[in-house]
């Protein structure tokens, strides 16, 4: 089974992706109980698709592996997208889930 690759953006990035209508779907991945990450496909600057999700701003974290910002209260996360995001629509995704490959992000491919 081939690996999905997920680009870990921050939020100020996603929202600018929003004003340019370039958010094309929107997905919700439980990873266990209690524990949520959005996935978007946005285009990117080439006008590929690219999988994406948030990342955590603390550096902490991220020394710590934990580079995927993750919801504890899925209604918290589905809110988020609404306000934030504009997203009306997404699929909820119910598997358990192990994270992708997470990969950095490329400024110039956003």
């Amino acid at each position: 089974m081939k690996k999905m690759k997920v680009f870990l953006i921050l939020q100020k990035q996603l929202e600018e992706l929003h004003q340019q209508n370039k958010i094309l779907s929107a997905s919700i991945q439980r990873i266990e109980q209690k524990q949520w990450f959005p996935l978007f496909t946005v285009i990117g600057g080439d006008g590929a698709e690219i999988c994406c999700s948030l990342r955590v701003q603390s550096e902490e974290r991220v020394r710590k592996g934990e580079g995927v910002r993750t919801w504890a209260d899925l209604r918290l996360l589905a809110e988020f997208m609404r306000d934030k995001l504009g997203i009306q629509r997404c699929e909820l995704i119910l598997t358990d889930f192990e994270l992708p490959e997470i990969g950095a992000t490329n400024e110039s491919t956003l």
